[in-house]
């Protein structure tokens, strides 16, 4: 079963709070290789879509975070915007999503 491990470490909170929105970033690791996150690693040349349990679609392009500058504005800014919020609750809680 796909998953990945998302989060909001609280630098980054400080970090994004002091600099804008655009600076918004959510940490993923241990993603599973369907998710084709490592092989090749996303750059922001070479970004990889991901669809969070199935659902909500972010374009990731770094080898360790999901960045807000790298969404597509609509939707996909504001289902980045969501879940950034709701982890940045708990900074540096790590939740693991899984989805079939």
């Amino acid at each position: 079963m796909p998953n990945i491990t998302l989060y909001v470490t609280d630098e980054a909170k400080n970090y994004a709070d002091q600099t804008g929105r655009n600076s918004r970033q959510i940490a993923f690791r241990d993603p599973s290789p369907k998710l084709h996150l490592t092989n090749p690693a996303p750059t922001s040349e070479r970004q990889v879509f991901l669809a969070v349990n199935g659902e909500f679609r972010l374009s990731v392009g770094d080898t360790h975070a999901i960045w807000a500058t790298h969404q597509a504005e609509g939707i996909q800014a504001g289902d980045f915007t969501s879940l950034y919020d709701l982890l940045a609750r708990l900074p540096g809680r790590q939740v693991r999503f899984a989805w079939e």
